[in-house]
């Protein structure tokens, strides 16, 4: 129903319409276009109405209805006259238009009485009505023009049925023409105006329009610019309004907080904090966003399984309303990592230092102060200053070793070395040790092994010093084994193997980071044995692969190319 009502009224706009690039001319057109279509109309009903009164005329006697034939006539004169000024007002001049259709109401209003009647001034309102219109669809002096022809036309009629017209009709004539004129030269004047500010406006919507687009550009410039910095940015940034619930958050939210933005935007804190968070962390970081008069640094908390670092300021706009607050998360837990590592080292370190110096101290004292008297005693302390003396120095070359692997400053020394002098080397020096617990330690060479090969041999004893070490230290009977055989054609392997405690399995992915030992144990040391048999590995380009069961043992096998870069 909307789209025929549309359509109706677009059809009846292009009939009005006059093609023209004169707008007055154009809303001339358009206004006369309207009164023919109307007296069409008009003249339409009244062939109804004619054809109506003859029908019924010629069924029923009666003076009104004898004669109404020559109506028909005269309305078929008029609508012909009505088509014809409205071709020449579409496709030609309006004016001209306009002239014809004023000549039409002046001849209308003659022939609407008896033309004695007419000069004597009884239908002189019928004449008012061109003079008026002359004025509105000509121009304004038009208005005079149909006076003046109105004027003759009465004098010319008059003579011919020899009445002199009444004056007073001229009077009343060239009145309306100067109160039309007037009319329509203000009406016009008006309009003119109006065409004036219109245009103004239609230049200043213009430029206002490139305004604004240049300035949504430059907007959406800078929109773009900060979406990349944001989304390029490594720290999670999410931006709170003022109700508390988050507005804007960049791309690093997910990997940091483990939701993406859009899973992000329209919660609160305390939702995004849901189960990821503890209590207490949770009700510090909600008082932070909620206080409104201060910048808080930042904050660690323990978010699922990363430590993050939060800071929070409040948003404000230059005229220092509020709108929001912005909270930043840094991931923190490599550094706190590295901060538990330093503790724990500071710790072992200090620990594992300070019980040989003391017992160093202690033994010395007793020497000094010749306590032992015997060869024997004295034998026994300095053996006990000795043992402690060679820990310390151990300590101190695992952790000069970490220093220097971790600077790059290690180098290989790649010579032919053999396998079996290698086990049979290491076996001999840690067999005293492993008897001393109770534990056989035994060595195995391959027959598929060739009898030289290369590597750096003091990097590769002290791989196998620090494997054997922790095999012997974590098994309390049984035994421990080396085996050097051949992995494959290009490779070549050693496996210590022991049947100890052995590592859980939660726990075997890190024991060769540094400082990191197996919760439960009670051994010495500060945690950089398996780190730094992990880097010699790594530096000679080979591989260390772990087997271990709880209770089962545990063996470490290191596979090493034949020929070292």
């Amino acid at each position: 129903m909307k789209a025929t009502v549309q359509s109706i009224a677009s059809t009846v706009n292009r009939l009005l319409d006059v093609p023209s690039t004169d707008p007055d001319a154009a809303r001339r057109g358009k206004l006369l276009n309207i009164l023919l279509l109307g007296m069409f109309a008009l003249g339409l009903a009244g062939l109804l109405i004619i054809s109506i009164f003859h029908f019924i005329g010629q069924r029923v006697t009666s003076p009104y209805l004898e004669d109404v034939a020559p109506l028909f006539s005269v309305t078929f004169g008029v609508l012909a006259g009505i088509a014809i000024i409205y071709a020449v007002n579409r496709y030609w001049i309006s004016w001209v238009a306009g002239s014809l259709f004023v000549l039409l109401l002046i001849a209308a209003a003659f022939a609407g009485d008896e033309i004695e009647q007419v000069i004597r001034g009884r239908s002189l309102v019928l004449f008012a009505i061109p003079i008026v219109m002359s004025s509105v669809l000509v121009r304004p002096y038009a208005a005079f023009v149909t006076a003046g022809i109105v004027t003759v036309a009465f004098f010319v009629v008059g003579f011919s049925v020899q009445i002199l017209p009444d004056p007073f009709a001229l009077v009343i004539f060239t009145s309306i023409a100067l109160a039309s004129w007037l009319s329509a030269r203000a009406m016009e004047h008006a309009i003119k105006d109006l065409q004036i500010l219109n245009v103004e406006l239609d230049t200043r919507v213009v430029e206002r329009t490139r305004q604004l687009s240049e300035r949504t550009e430059q907007l959406a410039e800078a929109l773009a610019k900060t979406e990349a910095i944001l989304g390029s940015t490594a720290d999670s940034i999410v931006v709170f309004d003022t109700d508390g619930r988050a507005a804007i958050a960049n791309s690093a939210t997910e990997r940091l907080l483990g939701q993406s933005p859009q899973e992000i935007i329209g919660c609160d804190i305390t939702e995004l904090m849901k189960d990821s968070v503890n209590t207490y962390d949770q009700e510090v970081i909600v008082d932070i966003l909620k206080d409104k008069t201060a910048h808080y640094p930042s904050l660690k908390v323990q978010w699922n399984d990363k430590t993050l670092s939060m800071s929070a300021a409040q948003v404000k706009l230059d005229s220092g309303e509020e709108i929001g607050t912005v909270a930043v998360f840094r991931d923190f837990t490599q550094e706190a990592e590295v901060d538990r590592m330093k503790s724990t080292f500071l710790s072992i370190a200090s620990h594992d230092l300070r019980s040989p110096l003391s017992a160093i101290l202690g033994l010395t004292e007793l020497v000094r102060e010749e306590v032992f008297t015997s060869p024997e005693e004295q034998r026994y302390a300095i053996d006990r200053i000795y043992a402690n003396t060679e820990y310390m120095l151990s300590l101190a070359n695992s952790l000069l070793g970490q220093a220097q692997i971790e600077a790059g400053i290690l180098q290989l020394r790649l010579a032919p070395l053999s396998p079996s002098d290698l086990v049979e080397e290491v076996t001999t020096a840690m067999g005293v040790l492993a008897q001393d617990r109770g534990l056989e330690l035994t060595g195995h060479v391959g027959d598929d092994l060739p009898p030289s090969v290369i590597g750096d041999r003091e990097k590769l004893s002290q791989v196998l010093f620090n494997l054997v070490g922790n095999a012997i230290k974590f098994t309390e009977e049984g035994s421990v084994q080396i085996h050097a055989f051949a992995d494959d054609e290009t490779h070549w392997a050693l496996a210590v193997s022991d049947t100890g405690r052995g590592i859980p399995e939660d726990a075997q992915d890190i024991i060769f980071e540094p400082f990191r030992q197996v919760e439960g144990t009670s051994a010495a040391g500060v945690g950089l044995g398996l780190t730094i048999v992990k880097q010699l590995v790594d530096l000679m380009g080979g591989e260390i692969h772990l087997e271990s069961k709880v209770g089962k043992g545990s063996t470490f096998t290191i596979v090493l190319p034949f020929t070292m870069d």
